[in-house]
């Protein structure tokens, strides 16, 4: 296996580690705005099918993807379900997670080329890394949305009131 030098294998490269299902995965701790608990979520069916829908978060309204619904997983949400308050380029996003179990350092080395992961996490994947506590998947935020659903966030949320 080709051993490869990127940003995920730095010592100094921090993660928030999540998990969805049984696997874990960890998003760069420069795109985290803040991790919350899971609350109530406001829903319309004027919001794009991607989005669950919003949560209050202080003066704001934050639109929210649920990512067990986003790859096709049974949803399931309990005390440890947490909401990422995540950069997607230029927007911000909550990212609905089984549990955020810890921010971690970099990993030891990168196992795949990034690009080459297939499945349903592939194309959100930029890197799969080894820790002292297993294997993680490095997920990236602007990858979760097409250009399409991006262009939606631009637009007004129109608010149920």
């Amino acid at each position: 296996m080709k051993r490869i030098r990127s940003k995920y294998t730095h010592p100094e490269f921090q993660f928030a580690r999540f998990r969805l299902a049984s696997n874990d995965f960890g998003i760069d701790i420069k795109n985290v705005k803040e991790i919350i608990r899971h609350r109530e979520i406001v829903k319309s069916a004027s919001f794009p099918p991607f989005l669950e829908g919003f949560i209050r978060l202080r003066s704001m309204a934050v639109p929210v993807i649920d990512l067990r619904k986003r790859f096709s997983l049974e949803q399931s949400f309990n005390d440890s379900t947490r909401v990422i308050i995540a950069s997607v380029q230029r927007h911000i996003a909550g990212l609905i997670v089984d549990e955020v179990t810890d921010i971690t350092m970099g990993g030891k080395e990168l196992m795949v080329e990034p690009g080459t992961l297939s499945g349903k996490w592939g194309g959100s994947i930029d890197a799969v890394i080894e820790t002292g506590r297993g294997t993680v998947m490095i997920m990236n935020p602007a990858l979760l949305l097409t250009d399409t659903e991006k262009s939606s966030l631009d637009d007004p949320l129109k608010l149920p009131e």
